[in-house]
């Protein structure tokens, strides 16, 4: 029996590579992963208007004390924040914790990517780690719907955690059309 599980990423693309801020992951029996990397570029992300907008504010952050003059940062202390390299203990041991598993994201192309990374390149990934990352637009649209036609999330966009959340909501909406 396949296993679908719902992932997200959160990153920045430099038009390189692919660096990992965070990752979000359910399955459809409830369980779930959320991890922040401790290494992403904590200034470039602060220079690209778009992610210190909207991903910056659903990470754990230190703040400065009142007074204290400085950029806030990553709360590196935070259970959630942790080296890629744990990371990617921790997620191949989600997923092949789970009968043949099958990955599922929303416009999943970067996101397979990011989650392929934490591993080196396409070449490295561990066996039993799908190769591929299925599309819920593209499922969408096989059904003949448009992605404004799937549920909307009400809150905690690019939080990871959140957004895996809800793709498990959105294929579950597809899941009802597809019988």
């Amino acid at each position: 029996m396949t296993t679908r599980i719902f992932i997200d990423t959160e990153f920045l693309d430099d038009g390189a590579r692919i660096d990992l801020i965070s990752i979000g992951m359910v399955t459809e029996d409830g369980r779930e992963l959320y991890a922040v990397s401790s290494e992403f570029d904590q200034a470039a992300v602060r220079r690209h208007g778009w992610l210190m907008a909207n991903v910056w504010p659903s990470l754990p952050i230190a703040k400065n004390p009142r007074g204290k003059r400085g950029m806030d940062r990553l709360d590196v202390t935070h259970p959630d924040v942790r080296p890629r390299a744990q990371i990617a203990r921790l997620v191949h041991d989600f997923i092949l914790s789970a009968p043949d598993p099958q990955l599922w994201a929303y416009y999943s192309a970067y996101d397979h990517v990011a989650l392929a990374q934490l591993f080196g390149p396409m070449s490295d990934l561990p066996a039993g780690i799908p190769m591929q990352t299925c599309d819920l637009v593209q499922e969408a649209q096989r059904l003949g719907l448009t992605p404004d036609e799937l549920p909307q999330q009400a809150d905690g966009h690019h939080n990871a955690l959140a957004d895996a959340r809800h793709n498990l909501v959105m294929a579950r909406h597809l899941d009802t059309i597809a019988r």
